[in-house]
């Protein structure tokens, strides 16, 4: 698509780290996955090109729950944004918040090879993780530790 401006254009990519019992959820990625194949990470996706109202609460909603099987509430706290540049060279906005479990059993599905729940201390004791992930745990903790500046996203369906 070209525009009057010659803007240039992010994928808008939306995660989430889940709440339950004082546990955080992360998910492997599959082995076919484009983008860091068989890494952990936090389950989330790409925000389709539909017009809507709360477009990122809802696409973090519907893609928690087609990639882990559980439903998570409607307070949804940013947390943490950033952007890089994906393996095959397209450009992505990531926008990570804090979500709460309301309902299901977290399983691997779509996309997904393994999930786990984890507590601070073993999310900062996490072996091998890509720098990436050691930002995102740094920043939940920040975050969960009260110095974190945030703006909060709620949703109220």
């Amino acid at each position: 698509m070209q525009t009057k401006d010659n803007a240039n254009f992010h994928i808008v990519l939306v995660k989430a780290w889940v709440e339950k019992d004082e546990k955080f959820l992360m998910a492997q990625r599959g082995a076919t996955e484009l983008h860091e194949p068989d890494a952990w990470s936090l389950p989330g996706g790409k925000v389709e090109n539909e017009v809507m109202r709360d477009i990122l609460q809802s696409t973090l909603k519907k893609e928690v729950f087609e990639e882990v099987g559980i439903e998570i509430t409607d307070i949804i706290e940013l947390i943490y944004n950033n952007s890089f540049i994906r393996s095959d060279g397209a450009h992505v906005v990531n926008l990570t918040f804090l979500c709460h479990w309301e309902s299901g059993i977290a399983q691997a599905l779509e996309d997904t090879a393994n999930v786990q729940w984890f507590s601070v201390k073993e999310l900062r004791n996490f072996p091998d993780s890509e720098e990436y992930l050691q930002i995102e745990i740094d920043e939940l903790v920040k975050y969960l530790n009260g110095k974190g500046k945030t703006t909060i996203v709620q949703q109220r369906v």
